[in-house]
């Protein structure tokens, strides 16, 4: 007969798939799936949408016919994160929620870092009577908010480094040309990150060669969702002409750059990023460069908690010598260029100072090798 730990296991699992449908639209909240049962039956099922809307606990309530709603006394709920508990925010208290309806039992993945809540969830169910059990499918549920946990202890985002090159190392030629390294199975699929981010970063350089939108095509645009689209470097030598600072979204598009720069740049450089509404932000300036970390830190502070950063070369390997990326996908396309443009450019002289990745896993993506590597030690 199965038991009641391969109940619960088989109930958050559930919990936890309800939970993966708010990615890309939970920032800056995490994703989080509820689903109740009572006497082996699941009465309702609810996720998190979107930040703003109810939480998955009040969802999977709302979820309950009408004419089951009394047999919520004395049911249990599984929550893929602890019910919060603090007032001030845009919805009420979930555990208080709980209390309101009679829960006889609350299994919960894992326990909100947010200091506000951090165990205090719990404390106001088990006081009230409710049972509690927490650490089902704990790893998989802090795997799945990764960047709201980082979001909750670093005043940093949460950086996914993304490459396309060549089996020689290179991101394009000399001439700056990379259209296209990888296939269109590779592209689709960053375009699939780009969902699960508030911004996509690219520097100054591939700005003006590549001309990308940043945006969310292939089809993958049902949220209608436009990550913030920044671009690093200096403001009087980005090409106006750019798609990012003309289209429709430029209230999406922030620049990044320094006080200094943004105080030498021609009148009618600033005069036609003033007219375009683009964000400017100023980041701390060392040896006539951007100090990233700082640079990060501010994206942080204006509420960008997660960004995808696709290139090129300078950004890449400054990310990677301050060791930045909290994640790396790196698409190896079968061609070779030769004498092209590469984005590690450390002077090594031992085997024994390269940078080493363990946690690390390949798949074949259309042509492409995939390289998924989690930069944890």
């Amino acid at each position: 007969m199965e038991n009641q730990a391969s109940r619960d296991i088989a109930y958050m699992q559930m919990a936890l798939n309800l939970a993966k449908l708010g990615e890309g639209t939970t920032s800056p909240n995490p994703m989080v799936g509820a689903v109740i049962v009572k006497d082996g039956i699941v009465l309702g099922k609810g996720w998190h949408k979107k930040a703003g809307l109810p939480h998955a606990e009040p969802e999977a309530i709302a979820d309950v016919a009408e004419e089951h709603k009394d047999e919520l006394k004395g049911a249990t709920i599984y929550v893929t994160l602890e019910p919060c508990c603090h007032t001030n925010k845009r919805t009420p208290p979930c555990a208080h929620e709980l209390l309101k309806h009679g829960f006889a039992r609350v299994v919960v993945a894992c326990l909100d870092p947010n200091p506000q809540v951090a165990g205090n969830g719990i404390k106001i169910l088990e006081a009230a009577g409710i049972e509690c059990e927490v650490g089902v499918l704990e790893q998989e549920s802090m795997e799945l908010n990764r960047v709201f946990f980082k979001s909750m202890k670093s005043n940093l985002p949460f950086v996914h480094l993304k490459l396309a090159q060549t089996l020689d190392g290179k991101l394009s030629t000399m001439t700056g040309d990379s259209k296209w390294i990888t296939d269109e199975s590779a592209r689709k699929m960053v375009h699939s990150f780009r969902k699960r981010y508030d911004g996509v970063m690219v520097g100054r350089k591939t700005l003006n060669n590549d001309d990308p939108s940043l945006n969310i095509r292939f089809g993958l645009d049902d949220s209608g969702k436009i990550p913030y689209r920044i671009v690093m470097g200096s403001i009087s030598k980005m090409d106006p002409l750019s798609k990012v600072f003309n289209d429709q979204y430029t209230k999406k598009t922030i620049i990044v750059t320094t006080g200094a720069d943004y105080q030498s740049a021609p009148d009618d450089v600033v005069k036609f990023f003033t007219e375009k509404q683009i964000r400017i932000v100023f980041a701390k300036c060392e040896r006539n460069e951007i100090v990233i970390e700082d640079a990060l830190a501010q994206l942080k502070a204006i509420g960008v908690h997660s960004i995808l950063v696709e290139g090129g070369g300078m950004l890449a390997s400054t990310i990677l010598k301050k060791q930045l990326a909290d994640k790396m996908t790196i698409f190896v396309a079968p061609k070779i260029l030769g004498n092209g443009i590469g984005y590690y450019d450390e002077q090594l002289d031992s085997m024994a100072d390269a940078l080493n990745f363990k946690n690390v896993e390949v798949k074949n993506i259309g042509s492409q090798a995939m390289f998924e590597i989690d930069t944890r030690s």
